[in-house]
């Protein structure tokens, strides 16, 4: 597991080897990420793609001929211990912009800090709906809402398997609800039917409850969204059940994690991404290269939206003409069409991006395109 102190040891010593004077023209972004706590799987994919990102941007020569300086905060996937992570960048480490969190109720919570302190925040990761929905200027997502992202799943299932009725069983926060309610309305407005939409709480462990009543009612697919330390127990349980469903479960369920703590549940689980290995473009190519050549494994979605984060910090720098919070919030403003593993950038009026939706399923533990 990742050390935070040796992080913090190693920014240290960077300020040191590059000038402990925070210059006007020296590119400088926090990082709140989950290296702790339950979404922590996700937080290691934040911090190996961020990571990379700025090893990467610093060998081509950094911004404006310097090397660009990063300071990472954990957030304990905790929302309180989120916004203490961007008052102290924001307040002590006066950060020009934020990236993160992996974490969809974390990143709701701080951005109301990014916001009082005119700092914008881009976001690669996170799903929840309600990030871009709280009309923040300063708050931007490249990656894709998990309402879009489900709804997405529905319509592919409904036009291309001809699937008639769908269940869905959800984490009762804003993170599973707001997703798979609009997932649910479009179901119906293309003719299918939701036999059963159940919840449950965060940290409980027995959904058979809920499972029994779902399988009384008969669907062809059963949507799961949550984190997949539930979701992995879900998958267990389905099986253990009998429940003859297509398993779909939401993107925040699609790593390795879920795969290893499922076991041979996970084999067939489909879910929608933004990003998958294999993709034959060049952009795809070079990073999956220099992500294999830095860690030896292959990346998912997660490590390519915050890797896409942090570029997309840099081109608005380059874009607004310097490094200032002010500098990169106006280049935001302008990078309309700017190319990232997620496609080129198209920014709606709240901030959030568009982009393509894939899908992709567990096949012997291993993430493959799913047809």
């Amino acid at each position: 597991m990742f050390n935070k102190s040796k992080l913090c040891l190693a920014i240290v010593g960077f300020a040191a080897a590059t000038g402990a004077a925070h210059a006007k023209d020296t590119l400088k972004i926090g990082i709140i990420e989950s290296i702790s706590g339950p979404a922590a799987a996700y937080g290691e994919s934040h911090r190996m793609g961020t990571q990379l990102a700025v090893d990467l941007i610093n060998q081509a020569g950094g911004f404006n001929g310097k090397p660009i300086e990063f300071v990472a905060e954990d957030d304990r996937s905790d929302p309180a211990a989120g916004i203490n992570a961007a008052k102290k960048l924001l307040t002590q480490q006066k950060v020009d912009a934020i990236v993160g969190s992996s974490a969809s109720l974390v990143t709701i919570a701080f951005t109301r800090e990014n916001e009082r302190y005119k700092v914008p925040v881009v976001n690669g990761m996170a799903g929840s709906p309600t990030i871009t929905e709280q009309g923040y200027k300063y708050t931007w997502r490249i990656n894709m809402t998990d309402a879009q992202l489900d709804t997405k799943a529905v319509e592919y299932f409904i036009e291309n398997k001809q699937i008639k009725s769908f269940a869905f069983l959800v984490e009762n926060s804003d993170y599973g609800k707001p997703p798979t309610q609009a997932a649910g309305e479009r179901a119906k407005e293309l003719g299918a039917t939701v036999t059963a939409y159940e919840e449950y709480n965060r940290g409980e462990t027995d959904f058979k409850a809920q499972l029994s009543k779902i399988k009384e009612t008969n669907p062809q697919v059963l949507f799961v969204h949550g984190y997949y330390t539930e979701g992995s127990i879900i998958a267990r349980q389905v099986k253990e059940l009998g429940l003859d469903v297509t398993l779909v479960v939401n993107m925040g369920q699609g790593v390795p994690k879920f795969a290893e703590l499922a076991g041979d549940a996970a084999n067939g689980a489909v879910f929608p991404t933004t990003w998958l290995p294999g993709l034959d473009n060049e952009i795809s190519k070079n990073f999956e290269k220099a992500y294999k050549e830095k860690y030896g494994s292959e990346p998912g979605a997660f490590e390519a939206g915050t890797y896409d984060a942090i570029f997309t910090v840099l081109e608005a720098a380059k874009r607004g003409g310097g490094a200032t919070p002010k500098q990169i919030q106006e280049g935001l403003k302008q990078i309309e069409g700017y190319e990232i593993l997620m496609g080129k950038i198209s920014f709606d009026e709240k901030q959030q991006n568009s982009g393509e939706v894939r899908l992709a399923t567990f096949k012997e533990g291993k993430i493959v395109p799913f047809n």
